[in-house]
């Protein structure tokens, strides 16, 4: 390239230390190799771990380019990366975790995709086929979590979501502007954009430490993605009272015609019973589904703005 191009690197940061330290100097040098400036973002979300509070202390002081944002409690690793995000001042911007395991030197591929003539407004990084570094249960979460985005996001069936991935500027705006109280980033950038790319790259072992993330929290993850961003529940929720409705007339229907033409020992015995059951089975459904969007409109209210999260 022979345009300097300004990317930021935005890391969320959970009680790690060395890998830090590993991850700004690559970046440091990949940017004096292919003569690009950079600015890296560190969002800390354990204000509490004091060994990342001094690393990143000293990592602030060594290196002009890294910039932290410390929140004042942990609030997890997609709020960390929309306040990294709403700080972020490159043409392009790239998210990438703080263990490694997404290689530095497959940030120029990237960033040579997206600013091509007519390039995607987002791409998500995945490892090459079999080269995913990640725990087997990790990897079947990751799997069920795929499937669902498909069924209820309406995400393209061959696009896969990665937390490596480089966007435009003004796709960040759009992501820091529409965020809800439970944001998973991946899935606001598909509901913000249909021109999304993947793009293989290399996966590295994790050096430091273990995954954050645990099965509970990624079905979890799971169930915040569909009641947030898709309204199929409900519109599965309608059918059914629709076709519960066609029965249930279906039914009084041969109740009725059993009453007038054939004998029925216990008279209304049949119809009543049957008529509560099956409406108060789906008022059952309809409270439990009203309710969970309920909760979600509830802490919407809450949404904290992103200036307040940090120190």
């Amino acid at each position: 390239m022979q345009n300097t191009i300004d990317v930021s690197i935005v890391v969320p940061v959970y009680k790690s230390t060395k890998s830090l330290e590993l991850l700004t100097q690559q970046i440091g040098v990949l940017g004096n190799e292919i003569d690009i400036k950079f600015e890296l973002i560190f969002v800390n979300d354990s204000p509490f771990f004091l060994d990342t509070n001094k690393t990143l202390e000293t990592l602030d002081l060594l290196f002009d380019f890294v910039h932290v944002i410390t929140l004042r409690k942990n609030q997890g690793q997609h709020m960390a990366l929309l306040v990294g995000l709403s700080k972020a001042k490159g043409e392009f911007v790239i998210t990438m975790d703080d263990d490694l395991q997404h290689p530095v030197s497959e940030i120029p591929k990237l960033i040579s995709r997206i600013a091509e003539k007519n390039g995607p407004d987002a791409v998500f990084a995945i490892p090459f086929s079999g080269d995913k570094k990640h725990s087997p249960w990790r990897n079947f979460g990751s799997y069920v979590i795929n499937k669902a985005d498909v069924m209820f996001l309406s995400k393209p069936a061959g696009l896969k979501k990665s937390p490596f991935r480089i966007m435009r500027n003004d796709l960040v705006n759009v992501i820091v502007n529409n965020y809800n109280s439970s944001p998973a980033v991946s899935s606001l950038i598909i509901r913000a954009t249909h021109n999304i790319e993947n793009i293989e790259v290399k996966h590295n072992d994790r050096q430091f430490g273990k995954s954050g993330y645990s099965l509970k929290q990624l079905m979890s993850l799971t169930l915040n993605n569909i009641l947030h961003y898709s309204s199929l529940p409900l519109k599965l929720l309608g059918y059914v009272g629709a076709f519960g409705f066609i029965c249930s007339i279906l039914f009084i229907i041969t109740v009725l015609i059993r009453k007038l033409f054939f004998d029925i020992n216990f008279p209304g015995y049949a119809s009543i019973v049957s008529l509560i059951s099956l409406f108060g089975g789906l008022n059952l459904l309809a409270l439990g589904i009203i309710g969970e969007y309920l909760i979600r409109i509830v802490k919407e209210q809450q949404k904290p703005g992103l200036d307040s999260l940090y120190k």
